[in-house]
């Protein structure tokens, strides 16, 4: 059985049915995400196949070693902000963008990808030194106060302010790619 990595690849060697089914796998939670841009279906439904289109023209042409939900994010993204500059309508306030967030699908049923973004999430903090992950998860994730923390580790408070902005520059640095979505969808407040 084919994995999703092995869609990306086939695609470029002109395997049709492997392209199909990345797009039937992505199809959904792309046009998601693009509402966050675009808050006319028809329109975002437009955009997310002419991604795949010009993926499928391309084929050739790209670099299928990079992770293909990264490449298909940020093709969606780019394509949807040229669509408003066509429009006259994009407004550079990342305010404006925020606030056509989606939380779920229409259906209520598929979250953006967001199984990929919490394992994605989990590995990264799993990875860092036992302190900086602590100090971050206590503050960002149980919204426990600095001095709470420096009293659990037995640290000054000024410790605590050390590993967890190291910890949120690790993070910035590992899952930078990511980040807009985690920001939206984990509602962490680096």
């Amino acid at each position: 059985m084919k994995t999703r990595k092995d869609w990306f690849r086939d695609a470029s060697l002109n395997d049709e049915a492997a392209f199909r089914q990345m797009f039937e796998y992505y199809y959904s939670d792309l046009c998601v995400y693009a509402k966050r841009f675009i808050p006319d279906l028809d329109i975002r439904e437009d955009i997310v196949q002419d991604v795949f289109c010009s993926i499928w023209i391309n084929r050739k042409n790209i670099d299928f070693s990079l992770p293909m939900t990264n490449y298909l994010i940020t093709s969606v993204k780019r394509h949807c902000l040229n669509y408003l500059r066509k429009q006259k309508s994009y407004d550079s306030d990342p305010d404006v963008i925020i606030e056509n967030i989606p939380v779920y699908a229409e259906d209520h049923e598929d979250l953006f990808m967001l199984h990929e973004l919490e394992d994605l999430l989990a590995k990264t903090l799993a990875s860092l030194p036992e302190e900086y992950r602590i100090a971050f998860e206590m503050s960002k994730l149980e919204d426990r106060s600095t001095a709470e923390i420096a009293e659990k580790l037995g640290v000054s408070v000024r410790t605590v302010e050390r590993y967890r902005n190291k910890a949120v520059e690790i993070l910035q640095t590992q899952l930078k790619d990511y980040l807009p979505l985690i920001y939206l969808f984990l509602h962490i407040r680096f």
